[in-house]
């Protein structure tokens, strides 16, 4: 095997260190081919000609990377990334902790081979591997669930002893149960106080990044009057996110049906316009990257186009290079021109990518970090709230982020990857602030903290509807928020699932294989 065996022995250190899988077949054969002696200097040439690429193809098969389809069907938006940008995301890659350990294991091995024949230890660890039971791998038990109200089934076996066709069915029989739940909006009536609903979208906000950067105690939270603690958002990318959002009224889907055509019943804004709302669309980008204002327009099937934000201030640039508008400016703007709109409801679906990967400021002096991104970006929607208060308008603002940005990223991805749908992407803070409501001095905060996703903050705004919060003149919000729809954590990216099982979390990757994630104890401890 020759110097060939130190590449299984550093696979060996970054599977035991977490940061890669390793397929024990796959690497036995590459093994076998690699330690099939050359008769000549010729065949020894040839060996490692066709062994070169072959590792590199098992290693990144190996890792936790995403499938190399996917990152060739994204190739069109990388290559639009600035060259500043492209080399912040290589450093990424690199960990120093894991690069002093190679150095010491290569050292290790450098004096080991001159005594001890490695190739032996490298088929020694590769049986060991085989040997040794995988988590998710276990022999099946038996799936003993039980329906909680409004919730997705839960397993009361540990997940981590099911094999793969259980897993399957659990998550078949968490869709299925799904697609018989649905939210109605009922007509608002004319003669009751008129408000308004803006739909803040964020891209890239979750309660791991607030912890990231020590802002869980951000002012902005502390004006929500209902707080949701434990909301899934399903999704670790924008287009699937928008489109869960703008779906919402129907139980959560697949991937792979968010691109079927949708059934007008689940659209959110379109059940507001039924309901006597006139839909608005704004952002603070151009929608162009990843397609994102065509799932917004015709996969989210919006019933207006989106107005154009050009005349507000640029405050950054994305990854990319085209401009970012400044939150307040975009949506003070729009506030200006809502006041001679004569319509006595509409409803705004506002998103912002302020926060995504890569953005800098306009302003050179201004830093581009996360945290004082996210300190701007807080900062504006602390003003259009004040502007909203002062003007006497009643408004129901729900803020939605649609993931998290991955600010401290995880041993399986790096800072800013979002393949995997970890909880730490998808737990986001979701909050409700209803604008010149009746509500006592010194209100408690309304935390809901069961598992909840779209289907309980569209049966919350379903409420709203049907019993319009403004109208009284002492509101009670707990009238509002007892037992709203409960939705287990179930996330799914383009071929990979992340569900939680009791308390587990478990993952299939695009391969069908599924495996132990972290217990829950676990995500809280890393957080």
């Amino acid at each position: 095997m020759g110097l060939w065996s130190a590449y299984f022995f550093v696979k060996f250190l970054l599977f035991a260190g977490g940061y890669i899988g390793f397929s024990p077949w796959l690497n036995l054969l590459f093994a076998v081919f690699t330690a099939l002696p050359p008769r000549n200097a010729l065949q020894r040439f040839g060996k490692n000609l066709l062994a070169i690429p072959a590792a590199l193809a098992l290693l990144y098969h190996d890792s936790w990377l995403p499938p190399i389809e996917r990152v060739l069907s994204q190739t069109q938006s990388v290559a639009s990334f600035t060259l500043p940008y492209l080399l912040e995301l290589l450093g990424r890659f690199i960990n120093l902790k894991v690069v002093v350990a190679l150095i010491v294991m290569l050292a290790a091995y450098t004096l080991a081979r001159r005594r001890l024949r490695m190739s032996t230890f490298a088929f020694l660890g590769i049986f060991g591997i085989m040997l040794t039971p995988q988590e998710g791998l276990l022999p099946q038990l038996p799936v003993q669930s039980h329906a909680v109200a409004n919730a997705a089934p839960m397993v009361t076996t540990d997940p981590r002893n099911l094999q793969r066709g259980s897993l399957d069915e659990l998550l078949s029989q968490f869709y299925a149960r799904e697609r018989s739940r649905q939210v109605h909006f009922q007509s608002v009536v004319q003669s009751d106080p008129s408000y308004d609903i803006f739909l803040l979208h964020i891209c890239s906000l979750s309660w791991d990044d607030l912890q990231a950067v020590t802002r869980t105690d951000d002012p902005l939270l502390k004006r929500f009057d209902i707080l949701f603690s434990s909301f899934n958002s399903a999704a670790s990318y924008s287009g699937p996110a928008a489109l869960r959002l703008l779906r919402g009224n129907c139980g959560e889907t697949s991937h792979k049906e968010l691109y079927d055509t949708p059934s007008r019943e689940c659209l959110v804004i379109n059940g507001l316009q039924d309901a006597g709302f006139e839909p608005h669309w704004l952002m603070n980008h151009d929608g162009h990257f990843a397609n994102f204002f065509g799932d917004v327009s015709k996969r989210g099937a919006f019933p207006v186009a989106a107005e154009d934000p050009s005349g507000a201030a640029i405050a950054q640039r994305a990854f990319d290079g085209s401009p970012i508008y400044d939150d307040y400016s975009t949506l003070s703007r729009w506030w200006n021109r809502r006041a001679s709109n004569p319509a006595p409801r509409v409803v705004l679906y506002y998103n912002t990518i302020s926060l995504h990967d890569g953005n800098r400021a306009e302003n050179a002096a201004a830093s581009s970090s996360f945290a004082a991104r996210l300190a701007r970006l807080t900062s504006d929607i602390d003003k259009i709230l004040d502007d909203l208060q002062r003007s006497g308008r009643r408004v129901i603002v729900i803020i939605v982020p649609e993931h998290g940005a991955a600010v401290r990223g995880d041993r399986r991805q790096i800072p800013g990857l979002r393949e995997i749908p970890t909880p730490g992407i998808t737990q986001v803070p979701v909050g409700v602030v209803l604008v010149n409501a009746s509500i006592p001095p010194g209100r408690m905060q309304q935390r809901i903290h069961s598992p909840a996703s779209y289907l309980a903050l569209n049966e919350l705004l379903s409420r709203f509807l049907s019993d319009n919060p403004f109208n009284a003149t002492t509101l009670d919000l707990s009238t509002y928020t007892r037992n709203l729809a409960r939705t287990e954590l179930v996330s799914e990216n383009d071929g990979t699932v992340i569900m939680q099982v009791a308390d587990q979390y478990m993952m299939r990757t695009p391969d069908g294989e599924w495996s132990h994630w972290a217990t829950i104890q676990q995500v809280a401890t890393a957080q």
